[in-house]
């Protein structure tokens, strides 16, 4: 009698158990489970499979022009409508700036032997000075200090997010606009919105803090007394806006703007360095503006757990 109440015993523990597995969902991985975060707003991330190991954007070409073209303009409306909320909301805001000079790069097409066809990039020297190029490479201490700020939950945001001052946060249309990707993992949602090249001054003042690239030519006044800097031509290439946000919330958690600016000058020697002339001098400065954002009140009653 113990033994078969013992059995029977054991047969409803092991009911109970193949219930509770049913519910559980499985990868198929021993001790892995997988959890399904739904979108808040679906959008169309087919327009890329992933981000590379570089963050960037990998596309998928599958598609026809025509779709990615569908795509582009429904992520872009979500950007636009989303980047907009941000200066009538309460956060503390974090930015941070990172600057560099690089070598102006161009792309070629170049035929092998059997006709085939490839793209080759070439980084451009600054210049085909020796003398000028060294310079330029010792000066960029000078030339690239970062800055920051911040500011505090509640605070003034309509001062501090470009376009600072504006009611607005991006007034760029369709049109402006090259390509939007959207790419979703986990809980992250990553839009890239690529502007048009080369971008015309006034496309991007609908959405950047202007600025210029004077600072980077007062860099050079470290050296005058070894040469003079020229005024100099600007061109905006490949400029983006990067925004991450929540994909259960669609809340925006930060906002990235990079302008690439080829910049074209001459310098001209001075002192010890007259007899180099006037040097046509050509460079890439790259300036990054990220804003965190965090809606955490910090005045907010904890939760006890």
């Amino acid at each position: 009698m113990k033994k078969t109440v013992i059995c029977a015993v054991s047969f409803m523990l092991a009911l109970a158990m193949l219930f509770c597995l049913a519910g559980c969902d499985f990868t198929g991985n021993e001790g892995e489970t997988t959890t399904t975060i739904k979108a808040k707003t679906p959008l169309p991330t087919d327009i890329t499979t992933s981000l590379d190991e570089n963050s960037s954007v990998v596309t998928d070409t599958q598609y026809t022009p025509e779709k990615l073209k569908e795509n582009t303009a429904t992520i872009f409306e979500y950007f636009n409508v989303h980047i907009n909320e941000l200066k009538d909301i309460k956060a503390s805001v974090n930015m941070s700036r990172d600057k560099s000079i690089n070598r102006i790069e161009e792309t070629k097409t170049v035929k092998d032997e059997n006709g085939n066809e490839t793209e080759e990039t070439e980084r451009l020297p600054y210049s085909e000075n020796d003398y000028v190029n060294i310079a330029i490479d010792s000066l960029k201490d000078y030339m690239l200090n970062e800055d920051g700020a911040e500011v505090e939950y509640g605070g003034d945001l309509k001062g501090f997010l470009p376009v600072k001052g504006e009611d607005f946060v991006s007034r760029l249309t369709l049109e402006d606009v090259e390509s939007a990707t959207c790419v979703d993992r986990d809980s992250e949602r990553t839009i890239t919105v690529t502007l048009k090249s080369p971008a015309l001054p006034e496309t991007l003042e609908k959405a950047y803090d202007m600025g210029n690239v004077d600072e980077v030519m007062k860099g050079f006044e470290e050296a005058n007394q070894y040469m003079t800097v020229d005024k100099p031509t600007l061109v905006y290439d490949n400029c983006q806006i990067i925004i991450r946000a929540d994909i259960e919330t669609d809340e925006i958690t930060s906002i990235e703007y990079i302008k690439n600016i080829n910049v074209k000058t001459s310098v001209t020697g001075v002192g010890k360095l007259e007899s180099i002339g006037n040097v046509p001098v050509q460079l890439c400065y790259r300036d990054s503006v990220r804003y965190s954002i965090d809606r955490t009140d910090p005045d907010a009653p904890k939760e006890i757990v």
